[in-house]
């Protein structure tokens, strides 16, 4: 799977209030599908199909196959266009756009852009707040892009109080402490993490990163 796919194709089929059904659901996951081999034949497919139908799901993929071409400010351009023209009432299939494009924007290293549209996912979520916690940690990725170790630590927090065993979300945390000399809060987190996933080695890499802080007594930068 390319690095594009592993970062927006999670999101896809996430929230059932987003997802499409039937004949459309078939013809987008083979769309997605082709994507991921021959990015430029799926986009031109994609653009006959939204010619045809004017499906926003034709119109996604053809975002995700620009992606997936690394043209990664394009897509999310696409993706954030097509979130703002859904039904305000599908807020389900807008925060599923929103938060595709703001990891298009995060593989684009625009932190500000990405942020913005995680931010909107989150506003259009906040009645269910089950589905908030993978937003807040993507969130939080694009405040750590920005190093405003701060407001990540605040969004990973939000994140691990709803959904408190996320290795994920505490290897970030222990990262976000580290940086703001929080050591012994990261050390904790970072040991948390490895409890929960013991056979991940970023695990390890991030206590070995706060090990070393400790001993230099400053936040440890790896090149």
């Amino acid at each position: 799977m390319s690095m594009a796919a592993a970062l927006i194709l999670p999101i896809v089929f996430a929230q059932a209030a987003g997802a499409p059904s039937g004949a459309v659901a078939e013809r987008f996951a083979q769309c997605v599908a082709m994507s991921q081999q021959t990015p430029e034949r799926a986009y031109e497919e994609a653009m006959a199909w939204a010619a045809d139908t004017q499906s926003v799901y034709a119109y996604r993929c053809a975002a995700m196959a620009l992606i997936e071409q690394d043209r990664f400010d394009d897509g999310a351009t696409r993706l954030q266009s097509l979130a703002s023209a859904v039904n305000p009432e599908n807020n389900g299939l807008r925060a599923e756009l929103w938060s595709q494009a703001g990891n298009a924007w995060l593989l684009a290293h625009e932190p500000g852009n990405a942020r913005s549209n995680f931010t909107r996912a989150i506003t259009a979520l906040q009645s269910d707040p089950q589905q908030l916690p993978d937003l807040l940690i993507d969130r939080a990725r694009a405040y750590a892009m920005e190093r405003d170790w701060r407001l990540a630590e605040e969004d990973l927090s939000r994140s691990l109080d709803i959904r408190p065993e996320n290795a994920l979300a505490l290897r970030l945390r222990a990262a976000a402490r580290m940086n703001q000399r929080s050591f012994e809060l990261a050390e904790a987190d970072a040991r948390a993490a490895i409890r929960l996933e013991p056979g991940n080695q970023d695990n390890f890499l991030v206590l070995g990163d706060i090990r070393e802080s400790i001993r230099i007594g400053a936040p440890f930068e790896r090149n």
